[in-house]
């Protein structure tokens, strides 16, 4: 199984900053800003590959959901993101990448009043992109259920895709204090909500299931990929509500994000999943989804 020390590889040295391509450690934002103080922002997480964004309008189309329910409003359009991630990726020489899009609010007073004149901070950086070897997907990993649980749509909407994430970062270290890879959370009804950085999804009698958005999710670019690929192989996925004890009796657990694309779990809590390793559908459609990110991004 993947270990729980895997991670993401080095930060590029170069990143853009509000209009600027800099050194990452020439980069300078205000220790006053509201996404330091207050976790005031809103972030997207992108792939790249062949020099391309996957996806880059389902991203953007997001960003400027979590941007409106924010109410961070930005002094230039977000269609003009897309070059400054050309730009950054340049920088940086890079053709294959994981890309972290950050926007805050701005400088904030000692309160939780913004500072006269301040305006958003925008910010992108990228890392080079490092697959998971093929031989741990396959093993699977550890994975959860958080004792945290995840914010209602009544509270912090988890499809508002903010930078306030310390209840994620709890649980993600639950899981890592237990030699887990990732954490499920359920909502205050007890149903299954998500990971703390991913979509769920379980296999059960050849059936394809996963939270429904309206549980209160991040509706996951990855997640509604992986779901076009199944129907294109004519597996029928169902959105709805999930029980724990599904997941304990489920033949087939997977985690889907932008980085791990369809990463099998083998063991919740403990106790195998199905066979103990990775099933045969989340196999399937992780092959399907490295396809579809080729055929997307080739020119």
């Amino acid at each position: 199984m993947l270990s729980a020390s895997s991670g993401y590889g080095r930060w590029a040295p170069y990143v853009w900053l509000n209009g600027e391509v800099v050194r990452a450690e020439q980069a300078r934002v205000s220790v006053f800003d509201r996404g330091l103080l207050l976790g005031d922002g809103v972030y997207e997480t992108l792939r790249v590959h062949r020099g391309r964004l996957f996806r880059w309008k389902d991203h953007r189309d997001r960003l400027v959901r979590s941007l409106s329910a924010a109410r961070i409003e930005l002094t230039f359009s977000p269609d003009t993101l897309e070059g400054a991630v050309g730009a950054c990726l340049a920088a940086n020489r890079l053709q294959e990448a994981r890309l972290r899009l950050t926007i805050t609010r701005g400088e904030g007073d000692p309160g939780f009043d913004m500072m006269p004149g301040a305006s958003p901070n925008t910010m992108i950086a990228a890392s080079p992109w490092q697959p998971l070897p093929e031989e741990r997907t396959r093993a699977g990993v550890s994975a959860i259920l958080a004792t945290l649980r995840q914010t209602g749509r009544d509270s912090l909407d988890p499809a508002l895709k903010s930078i306030s994430r310390i209840h994620l970062v709890l649980a993600r270290l639950e899981a890592s204090q237990r030699g887990a890879v990732e954490a499920i959370l359920l909502g205050s009804d007890g149903l299954v909500r998500e990971g703390t950085a991913s979509n769920v999804f379980l296999v059960r009698r050849g059936a394809l299931r996963t939270p429904s958005v309206d549980c209160g999710i991040l509706e996951g670019v990855t997640r509604a990929a992986v779901m076009e690929v199944a129907a294109a192989a004519n597996i029928a996925c169902e959105e709805g509500r999930i029980l724990p004890g599904e997941l304990a009796s489920a033949d087939e657990i997977f985690f889907t994000n932008t980085s791990w694309g369809a990463l099998p779990v083998a063991l919740l809590d403990g106790n195998r999943v199905g066979a103990g390793s990775a099933g045969p559908m989340a196999l399937e459609l992780g092959r399907g989804l490295a396809e579809l990110v080729e055929r997307e991004c080739t020119p």
